[in-house]
């Protein structure tokens, strides 16, 4: 299809169909009135439920017409969500998509002025102007286009076990970790098994570059069957990833980055990473955004058995 990994490179798209998947066999009300009249090119575009697009899930999309419609529940109005959900369609604002949201009282009760507003936006195209709302409010229209034409987002994910006895690297920089040693008293060095030195979080964020710039992953161009890349230090990935993108004529935007560990903490060290970081790509350590946290003792990075790593990344293009 042509534009089924537009917005979202295929390693991402995968890892996020299943969920998608769910999502669509198990629509809410809300959901299932509104798609009646989205389904079959009804508004004149060809709309898709749950489509995985720049590492999350909308309702409803139009890759072709950049329009994201999305149907807020309870939860959109408490706590954090708010801020959220104004952040993430600020973005896709910035790259030129349309978002609109409505609450599951519009479609159910309002679904003529809910088509209405849909059909008035899909009418502004090729402008391709940003509606600028969230929550259930209505924002006013502003053009998004110029620099959001040359710009691509990239996901990287990366994991590595936990293994006694190597050196724990993590954004470019050697964190110590000790463990204790089966009741003996003294802490066993800890670190991340891997062909180079394992640091996950800079792997994830040389994939999430690769990707946005549809280059292939960083097992295609360091593969770990190589003795060239054995012991590699991953600062070296970085700034040969940031040439690969910079050959196809992309520069970085940001980064977003997070690391999950159970121990140590990540926190303390997370400002010598940007700034380590920044020094090799060339960047202001602003444009490196990186934050930690654990997954409650579940799973394998709860077990302290690994560390993970996820990231995504903003690329522009050099002309713009």
């Amino acid at each position: 299809m042509k534009y089924l990994y537009e917005t979202t490179d295929a390693s991402t798209y995968q890892l996020l169909l299943d969920k998608a998947r769910e999502m669509r066999r198990n629509p809410t009300e809300a959901e299932a009135v509104l798609w009646n009249y989205l389904s079959g090119d009804k508004m004149g575009t060809h709309f898709r439920r749950q489509h995985p697009v720049f590492g999350y899930i909308p309702d409803f999309v139009s890759l072709k017409d950049q329009l994201i419609i999305e149907i807020d529940g309870g939860y959109h109005f408490e706590g954090e969500q708010p801020e959220i959900d104004a952040q993430r369609t600020a973005y896709l604002n910035g790259i030129g998509y349309v978002v609109l949201r409505f609450t599951n009282e519009e479609i159910l009760g309002s679904i003529d002025n809910v088509l209405e507003e849909i059909a008035d936006t899909l009418s502004n195209k090729p402008s391709n102007q940003a509606h600028l709302s969230s929550g259930g409010g209505r924002g006013e229209l502003l053009p998004s286009r110029g620099r959001g034409a040359g710009l691509r987002v990239g996901f990287g994910y990366d994991v590595h076990k936990l293994v006694e006895g190597r050196e724990l690297w993590m954004g470019g920089i050697k964190i110590p970790f000790f463990l204790p040693s089966h009741g003996e008293g003294q802490g066993v060095g800890y670190g991340l098994l891997g062909h180079s030195d394992a640091d996950v979080l800079i792997h994830a964020i040389c994939d999430a570059l690769l990707g946005a710039a549809n280059m292939r992953d960083i097992g295609y161009h360091f593969p770990d069957t190589s003795a060239e890349t054995e012991g590699m230090d991953s600062k070296v990935i970085l700034k040969k990833t940031i040439e690969l993108i910079a050959s196809k004529g992309y520069a970085l935007g940001n980064i977003d980055a997070t690391i999950c560990a159970e121990k140590p903490k990540m926190n303390p060290h997370i400002p010598d990473m940007q700034r380590v970081m920044a020094d090799v790509i060339g960047c202001d350590p602003d444009q490196i955004s990186i934050k930690a946290t654990t997954t409650e003792r579940l799973g394998f990075t709860g077990r302290q058995e690994g560390i993970s790593a996820y990231a995504t990344v903003l690329i522009h293009s050099v002309a713009d």
